[in-house]
């Protein structure tokens, strides 16, 4: 079985986000996927980053936003593929399977933004397409949501948990082999 890591949306809107003060949790996450994404490239196991793009002009997601582009410690290297996603699963709007197809790829190890939307969708459509999902649940982040008053621990808590349920394997970034 051969394994690959897919970075979801580790672009400058979640930076913005945070230095608004928009709540997030856990609060290590970002740390955490710095570490797996280094273990990995370490390894030399393929990696591969999505990126959401919006349409909209104004919009923090529109190509043309500053909040779009990758954030710095997630930048590609020459060898990793960026996929450019309108769809909230990574599958939906790319060529993603067919390229993890090609690269013999079976299983996908997650990391990245947000749990209840993007990850979320790109994780049960990944397992029903056949893959083996795991998701590294401290390496994933959530934020609250508008108008919520510090749900995101309760949306990344019950996110993973009905991931785990039926779609994925559930790893801590320290136990995290790769």
């Amino acid at each position: 079985m051969s394994r690959a890591l897919l970075i979801i949306d580790m672009q400058k809107f979640v930076e913005d986000r945070i230095n608004k003060g928009v709540h997030f949790y856990p609060s290590n996450a970002i740390g955490n996927m710095t570490a797996v994404l280094s273990q990995f490239r370490k390894e030399q196991v393929l990696v591969a980053h999505v990126v959401h793009q919006t349409p909209d002009e104004g919009s923090v997601l529109h190509q043309d936003s500053p909040f779009f582009p990758l954030l710095s410690d997630f930048e590609p290297t020459p060898d990793e593929r960026v996929f450019i996603k309108r769809t909230s699963s990574a599958f939906a709007s790319t060529d993603l399977k067919q390229y993890l197809d090609e690269k013999g790829i079976s299983e996908l190890v997650v990391i990245g933004a947000v749990a209840g939307f993007c990850v979320n969708s790109t994780v049960r459509q990944g397992s029903d397409l056949g893959l083996k999902m795991s998701v590294v649940k401290d390496a994933v982040l959530s934020f609250d949501l508008p108008d919520a008053q510090r749900e995101e621990k309760n949306i990344h808590d019950v996110t993973m948990k009905l991931l785990a349920a039926g779609f994925a394997k559930m790893v801590l970034a320290d136990d995290l082999k790769c």
